[in-house]
């Protein structure tokens, strides 16, 4: 009996060690948009984050994961449970990431607080499914113009008209001398390549999904709908009239006006060198991405580089296509965890709060950018809510290191032009129009039939994708 009562004893000395040990284990958070360690100040800024956070919430741990969203790689670390508790994606992936069951539902964390009705709409909207919200955004972008004036200035296209030392984007009367239209963009790319040597007009992407991805902001310019509705079924329109036209006119700036690189697989990671080293006048890029050649080619925040609103086609249409960046939730996360890593966004500066911490880490995040000579500019928010649009906007302009009449035109007609990317198998359809453009750029792309080449994709497109929605 006295053996029983001492085992007895153990195993409850065993259990209540146990407990305790449970009660004491933090919950961990593992935070996918950790900054690579040779990113050293943005990796010391969310080692402060950090700080803070597992300072005034003890309860948790914070663990870095420097995890970039890939297509491919997705699945595998879905079913073997690798994704972080948070992650960044694209706005083109909620719908299917929701559909398979990857991602956590978030809509009652999101409600608790108080951050559902101050997403705005429009993102809600991409982030959401049968009633139920599955993400929050990071930011917006929108597709625009982005020009180097000093090469416009080289080819005679605009000038300094007032002498003050900076090249106008405006004539003396005040009318944009950036192109309006397309036809205006062939014009200009077209005098840039006869003028300078060795320096391309315009640049048109057709690698990694990005040359479909711009494709179809050219497309809806051009009077394209390339997914619409019919009887009730979801159709491809790939090879409509407007698809063909935007086609046709790549086809006539690169074989007709030979005002495009040489090279005919080009990628977003080619774009900013190209410009930086002045062989290419003109390119199609996110607003999120203005900063790149700044950085990334040591370039002054006054250097004259321009971002202007997309062109409008042949009828008037002119649209930027609307994008972005969500943070989502792996679907085995825990709500504890949900509403742990919900906290540790406002701690980076990143949720609609405005608390002293929040403001605190989007002033760090200003100086960090101004000693890594990025240019600070307006953004396309993601939070509605009064007194964040309200700091936001004054810390823009606060902090606002660049002549904003080379970009102001943009920020002033995005929200008139902004357009949302197309709702099904976005990836899919980019990569498929990626090898169109492939196509068309080829030199054996000079004698290319654009609207069977493009009524063969469509078709195969439909069939192999667009079939699955219906």
């Amino acid at each position: 009996m006295k053996r029983l009562m001492v085992l007895i004893t153990v195993v409850l000395f065993v259990f209540a060690l146990s407990a305790c040990k449970h009660k004491d284990e933090k919950i961990v958070i593992t935070i996918g948009m950790w900054p690579d360690e040779t990113a050293k100040e943005d990796v010391e800024m969310f080692k402060e984050w950090k700080r803070r956070f597992e300072n005034d919430y003890p309860q948790y741990e914070i663990k870095g994961q420097n995890y970039e969203y890939n297509v491919d790689t997705f699945l595998f670390m879905a079913e073997t449970g690798t994704i972080p508790t948070v992650f960044q994606t694209w706005f083109t992936e909620p719908q299917k990431l929701i559909a398979n069951g990857y991602v956590k539902d978030i809509t009652d964390e999101l409600k608790a607080l108080g951050w559902y009705d101050k997403m705005d709409p429009e993102m809600r909207e991409a982030l959401s499914a049968g009633g139920r919200t599955y993400g929050v955004p990071r930011d917006g972008y929108g597709l625009g113009l982005f020009m180097n004036l000093k090469l416009l200035e080289e080819a005679g296209l605009i000038e300094d008209y007032d002498h003050d030392g900076k090249l106008d984007l405006y004539d003396p009367e005040g009318n944009p001398l950036y192109p309006q239209t397309f036809d205006e963009l062939l014009s200009m790319a077209s005098t840039i390549t006869e003028t300078l040597e060795y320096v391309a007009g315009f640049m048109v992407l057709s690698a990694n999904k990005q040359g479909g991805w711009q494709f179809s902001n050219i497309a809806w310019n051009f009077g394209a709908d390339l997914q619409v509705q019919e009887n009730g079924k979801w159709v491809s329109k790939l090879n409509s009239p407007g698809a063909i036209a935007a086609l046709e006119w790549i086809k006539k700036i690169k074989h007709e006006y030979n005002a495009l690189p040489s090279d005919v697989s080009l990628s977003y990671n080619d774009w900013w060198s190209k410009i930086g080293q002045e062989t290419l006048a003109m390119c199609i890029v996110g607003s999120d991405a203005i900063a790149t050649p700044f950085v990334n080619m040591d370039k002054p925040t006054d250097y004259p580089y321009a971002f202007v609103p997309m062109p409008a086609g042949p009828n008037g249409d002119r649209y930027s296509l609307f994008g972005g960046t969500p943070y989502m939730f792996s679907a085995k996360a825990t709500s504890e965890q949900v509403m742990g890593a919900l906290r540790f966004l406002e701690y980076m500066g990143r949720s609609p709060e405005m608390s002293d911490v929040a403001k605190q880490s989007i002033e760090d995040g200003m100086q960090v950018a101004l000693r890594k000579g990025m240019p600070i500019l307006p953004s396309i928010k993601p939070w509605i809510n009064e007194d964040y649009v309200t700091y936001m906007e004054n810390m823009e302009q606060m902090y606002c290191n660049v002549n904003m009449n080379y970009f102001k035109d943009f920020y002033a007609l995005f929200d008139s032009m902004k357009r949302t990317e197309e709702p099904y198998y976005c990836q899919e359809m980019y990569k498929v129009l990626d090898g169109a453009i492939q196509t068309v750029l080829d030199p054996r792309g000079i004698t290319v039939n654009v609207e069977n080449l493009l009524t063969t994709i469509n078709n195969d497109f439909q069939k192999n994708y667009m079939n699955n929605v219906n």
